[in-house]
């Protein structure tokens, strides 16, 4: 299930992303995957999701990132928390699991990477305002924000 998640992660999104998995096969095929050559295998699924993975990777333009997390860890975190929205999704069927929208996506990425307003902006193509919305809303980002002197003060 979650090497299909992976392969559908890929054929999805275009730009940039990092992929946190608990699964050491999945990250290592991920890995081994870019300019790689398949053997017919007796497993016919399993054939086609490596395929469409090597084919993915070995095309991609944009960088991706990918990341081993231990499974099952009680250590608390978004990263856990993440892995185990993560591996609902993964059980789901490929037709009911749906992406909350972009506005959304970008909030929970930010929950867990905690990037810029203009990362925010390239990243899921959000207006200047949704972005700093987000930002501006974050507890965390708020503890390490500067605080604004305002247009034409000279401290």
């Amino acid at each position: 299930a979650e090497l299909a998640a992976v392969v559908r992660t890929f054929e999805r999104f275009s730009e940039p992303f990092n992929l946190v998995t608990d699964s050491a096969y999945v990250a290592g095929m991920v890995a081994r995957a870019e300019h790689s050559a398949l053997k017919e295998i007796s497993n016919k699924a399993l054939f086609e999701l490596l395929s469409k993975l090597i084919y993915a990777v070995s095309r991609r333009e944009q960088p991706f990132f990918v990341m081993h997390v231990r499974l099952h860890t009680d250590l608390p975190g978004i990263i856990a928390e993440g892995n185990s929205h993560a591996d609902s999704l993964a059980a789901a069927p490929i037709g009911l699991c749906n992406l909350p929208d972009l506005f959304q996506q970008a909030k929970l990425s930010h929950q867990m990477f905690h990037q810029n307003v203009p990362g925010l902006v390239k990243q899921f193509h959000l207006k200047h305002d949704q972005a700093k919305a987000i930002v501006a809303t974050c507890p965390k980002c708020q503890k390490s924000a500067l605080p604004s002197l305002g247009v034409g003060i000279n401290p």
